[in-house]
């Protein structure tokens, strides 16, 4: 524990010496919400902290970085006024969909040690696994090169303590064309002119993992992306209708940006609009892939590394802008790839569970400082996020119905 301890104080500044970095900057602010069409990835501005006695300025930080989700936590959320809770609430209802809670039936992955199990000689009979979900938040949009910027500009490549610790060697790798931090295609730290509002791709799960961390989110569980997806109706006990696309159950190329859809490259993630799903979520299906918190067995195919194991592959699903098959691009669908991989076609959203919501506070204030200190807090706070392999399985989080029905 004392080496672990070490590590995160030293590693920081040893990131900082590595990268010669230049002073922080960000881009121009898009909002909580649907992405604007203001895109001037050259026009920056410097990334300061706001005095730590000035609770309004914080909380409006936190807000421009897309990191209500912090702020609406029960730790944080008794200690804001009213008007800044209902601040910080609206920003998550404009820029995150609902997902209620429900069974969701998920069909097997070739991936699966057990799939034998899962499936029978009977074509006719169910296959796979009813899963139970709670409700849980999902963002509107994959994460755009402007998101991801934010991140970068604000540190997030020297925080830590939201990085899985197994990956903190690692940290150094995951540079971009020129040796900045951030995804693999950019060049001294920044997205290209015209980009803002693409999908980020070119990043690792665990940059995926990490910002999630830091906007006070986590990457969605299968059961939870499909659900979103495919909308399950329970028409008897254990009878499940869902769709195969967001739209239906039949593949229209017209509603989603895979291969034959025109472009054959990334788009903005507001485009497609014919293809949202009930919930209101974006390009569920096609444009980019998106990495999910769900590990996904070994692959038998694989060889083993150095060490004598075989590769941990972590779950994309939802296809992408250059996915040629139809039965890869759908709600049901699981590709697996390694952890580290940085991928042309590999994006990401995050979730937020209900029960992590609080609901509103009383009408008062703590003083600036002390949320200040909690927001920023890293060491013993519990919003620390604390690095884990992936999120926490759906069956272990604390369910409260009454404070969904209020929170809903």
């Amino acid at each position: 524990m004392n080496t672990m301890i070490k590590m995160l104080r030293i590693l920081p500044q040893r990131l900082r010496q590595a990268w010669h970095r230049p002073a922080n900057t960000v881009p121009p602010e898009a909002g909580a919400g649907s992405p604007s069409t203001e895109d001037s990835p050259a026009e920056k501005t410097e990334h300061t902290e706001p005095p730590p006695s000035d609770l309004h300025a914080l909380v409006a930080k936190m807000l421009a970085d897309g990191r209500y989700a912090l702020l609406l936590r029960p730790q944080i959320a008794r200690n804001l006024t009213t008007e800044l809770y209902e601040s910080a609430r609206a920003a998550l209802e404009d820029a995150m969909g609902i997902v209620p809670a429900g069974d969701v039936h998920l069909e097997p992955s070739v991936f699966d040690v057990d799939y034998s199990l899962l499936t029978t000689d009977n074509p006719d009979a169910p296959q796979g696994l009813v899963v139970p979900v709670q409700s849980v938040f999902l963002d509107r949009y994959p994460v755009t090169n402007k998101q991801f910027h934010q991140f970068i500009a604000a540190g997030g490549y020297q925080e830590m303590a939201i990085w899985d610790h197994e990956i903190w060697p690692a940290v150094l790798d995951f540079v971009d064309s020129t040796g900045f931090p951030g995804p693999r295609s950019w060049k001294k730290g920044h997205y290209p002119a015209g980009e803002a509002h693409l999908p980020v791709v070119g990043i690792a799960w665990y940059e995926a993992a990490a910002y999630a961390r830091w906007v006070g989110k986590r990457l969605p569980t299968d059961a939870e992306w499909v659900k979103s997806g495919s909308w399950p109706v329970t028409l008897s006990p254990g009878t499940l209708l869902q769709r195969k696309f967001p739209w239906g159950d039949t593949m229209d190329r017209r509603k989603a940006n895979v291969w034959g859809s025109g472009p054959g490259r990334l788009v903005a993630v507001d485009e497609f609009p014919e293809g949202v799903s009930v919930g209101g979520l974006y390009q569920l299906i096609g444009n980019v892939w998106e990495w999910m918190a769900s590990s996904l067995d070994v692959d038998p195919t694989a060889e083993e590394d150095m060490h004598g194991k075989q590769v941990l592959l972590k779950s994309i699903r939802g296809g992408a802008f250059d996915t040629y098959f139809e039965n890869q691009a759908n709600c049901q669908f699981a590709s697996g790839e390694n952890p580290i991989s940085r991928k042309h076609n590999i994006g990401f959203r995050c979730a937020l569970s209900v029960c992590d919501i609080s609901g509103p506070p009383r009408d008062r204030s703590a003083p600036a400082e002390e949320v200040h200190e909690r927001l920023s807090g890293h060491q013993s706070d519990p919003l620390s996020h604390e690095p884990t392999s992936v999120a926490p399985p759906i069956g272990d989080l604390q369910h409260d119905p009454a404070a969904e029905e209020a929170l809903v």
